[in-house]
């Protein structure tokens, strides 16, 4: 749908109301000033009409008296009046009592009958006065008035008005207030245009200012030096911004808290097989340094049992590594992390509580190892958390699986277990803050919550599916690694 900016619509709507506005006080002015004239016309004819009809009735008078011989008296009248008034009088009509045409300008009425002559009855009444368009497409107005004195009728005398003059000053008056519109216009959008630099422009400027804070950067600040209410509204989105980064740092150091908090409790559940990874390597280390002092000039036994010894120590270094690198607290850094990787080493870190629970893992990586822009270590506490969650979900053994594809420009990976499932009414709870459905110190009830704040955080989402007694699924998706990603963590 076609939208228009702030800008465009104070145009719009300012440059409208000029245009309903003249238009409105135009027609005003047009119809007052075509009622005066119309009503000076009419006054005008009125006049001249009755100064007509008197000769007229006093020369028919005198004809029916026979006190005037001479013919033609009734025409010198109406040609006298007609060339003094030519610029308004376009026809006068005289008829007899019955409506024949007597005494006209217009020799083709003459004997012929006037269907809007004047009968009788008109004696004493005002003249009737009435607009017409005549055959040639000319507006006149025409006034009808009666021939007599007292009682006495002779017929009746048209006269027809040209009103050709007024609809001429009207079209030009109406050409006149089109182009003081126009003025106006042209006049109002200079006039808008400063307005909309002097207000208009804080105010766009504003908008784009909280669009880019809506998309995230709370970095951004408007400029708030006016003071007027725009400054005003600037001042208290800058406080508004002060505060949304503050509570976004709080709420940084809380989940870091949060995530450091569940990684302890992993580093704990990890304990055991760390233990073991560690005692074994030192048994055999203790026996061979047993057997060295029992055999000190054996030099074959010597360097067999040196080699021995120096492969358990790396063993037993690369274990306590691994828990020391997966436990160290870091910022988060996203690079080019594979999935794949960050799965086989989780698994690595597992191991003997996998074994100690009789579960049979099967890994299903999809061999294109994808690539996600993300903290590798972030990830690994992620994938700990869901498989330690999938472990403790089968008390009795059964089979865990691990599946990562490529869908659509994501990376979908799924950790399935086929445990005891999570019943509805707890699966609705499962990533509040705390909540846990294990004894009193097994569970700090922050392992999901931390996952899912930590796929949040890598712009992915997680979803759980699971059936009572059937098992449960965890399904995470991340957006999978760009060329523009790739340069950026780069």
């Amino acid at each position: 749908m076609f939208r228009l900016g702030l800008r465009a619509k104070f145009f719009l709507y300012s440059n409208t109301l000029i245009v309903v506005t003249m238009m409105l006080v135009t027609a005003l002015a047009l119809v007052h000033e075509k009622r005066l004239r119309y009503e000076a016309i009419e006054k005008r004819g009125l006049s001249l009409t009755e100064a007509l009809a008197i000769p007229i009735t006093d020369a028919l008078l005198y004809e029916e008296m026979g006190l005037v011989e001479e013919s033609g008296l009734i025409e010198n009248y109406i040609e006298e009046i007609l060339g003094r008034n030519r610029d308004l009088m376009r026809y006068v009509i005289v008829t007899d009592p019955q409506g024949i045409v007597t005494h006209t300008n217009r020799w083709e009425l003459l004997g012929k009958r006037f269907d809007r002559a004047v009968g009788r009855e008109a004696i004493g009444r005002e003249p009737i006065v009435e607009a017409r368009v005549t055959e040639d497409g000319e507006r006149v107005l025409e006034v009808r008035a009666p021939l007599a004195i007292s009682t006495r009728f002779w017929g009746s005398i048209t006269v027809g008005y040209s009103l050709r003059a007024i609809d001429r000053e009207i079209r030009e008056l109406a050409r006149k207030a089109a182009i003081i519109a126009l003025i106006l216009m042209l006049g109002n959008s200079i006039m808008t245009a400063l307005y909309v630099e002097t207000l208009i422009r804080p105010i766009l400027g504003l908008y784009r200012t909280m669009r880019r804070a809506a998309r995230g950067d709370l970095t951004v600040r408007a400029d708030d030096r006016r003071a007027d209410e725009v400054g005003g509204l600037a001042r208290a989105f800058n406080h508004m911004m002060d505060e949304l980064e503050e509570a976004r740092e709080r709420e940084k150091a809380q989940q870091a808290q949060l995530a450091h908090t569940e990684k302890m409790a992993a580093v704990g559940t990890l304990a055991a097989g760390v233990a073991h990874e560690v005692n074994n390597p030192l048994a055999g280390i203790l026996g061979c340094i047993e057997n060295l002092r029992a055999h000190p000039d054996d030099e074959e036994m010597r360097y067999r049992y040196l080699d021995l010894i120096a492969d358990g120590v790396k063993r037993i270094e690369r274990t306590v590594s691994n828990l020391l690198d997966f436990s160290r607290p870091r910022p988060m850094q996203p690079v080019p992390t594979s999935i794949n990787h960050n799965l086989r080493h989780v698994m690595e870190l597992t191991e003997y509580q996998v074994r100690k629970a009789g579960v049979e893992v099967r890994l299903h990586l999809d061999p294109s190892e994808p690539l996600v822009l993300a903290d590798h270590f972030q990830m690994e506490q992620l994938f700990l958390n869901l498989v330690l969650n999938a472990l403790q979900a089968m008390p009795d053994g059964g089979e865990l699986t691990l599946n990562t594809s490529r869908r659509d420009g994501q990376v979908v990976i799924e950790v399935r277990d086929t445990g005891e499932g999570i019943p509805p009414e707890v699966l609705e709870r499962i990533f509040d803050p705390f909540f846990t459905t294990r004894g009193v110190g097994e569970g700090t009830g922050l392992g999901l919550t931390v996952s899912d704040t930590i796929v949040r955080s890598h712009r992915g989402t997680i979803e759980v599916e699971s059936t009572v007694g059937r098992g449960t699924v965890v399904r995470v998706t991340l957006p999978e690694l760009s060329d523009a990603d790739d340069e950026g963590g780069a």
